[in-house]
């Protein structure tokens, strides 16, 4: 089973080797792994459809980056600034996700 703080730390890890180096062994790795965590929280944990529709969005802009860059190992700008975006959203809606959690918790 996988929890909001693991994948949350498996897609800010995503973010930041797109922002290092997005063409190494070591990068599409790491983009899988994320991939794999949005996937698997998509099936496996309860939310909202905002919340799913951003990990689906993760789910395939890494998918058609990874695939990119194992095709042809030159920059994919466009593939990251989209896979970049779709992280963007994802993690705004974690953390905002989690701070309603606590925020209840908290309250009650």
């Amino acid at each position: 089973m996988i929890g909001i703080n693991e994948e949350l730390k498996s897609i800010e890890a995503a973010m930041a080797v797109l922002a290092a180096d997005p063409n190494s062994k070591a990068t599409i790795k790491v983009l899988r792994q994320a991939k794999y965590v949005a996937a698997l929280a998509l099936t496996t944990l309860a939310t909202d459809k905002p919340l799913n529709d951003a990990r689906h969005a993760v789910v395939t802009t890494l998918s058609d980056l990874v695939h990119a860059l194992e095709t042809d190992p030159t920059p994919q700008q466009e593939k990251i600034a989209k896979a970049k975006g779709a992280i963007q959203i994802l993690v705004g809606d974690l953390k905002a996700g989690q701070e309603l959690r606590l925020r209840g918790l908290a309250e009650g």
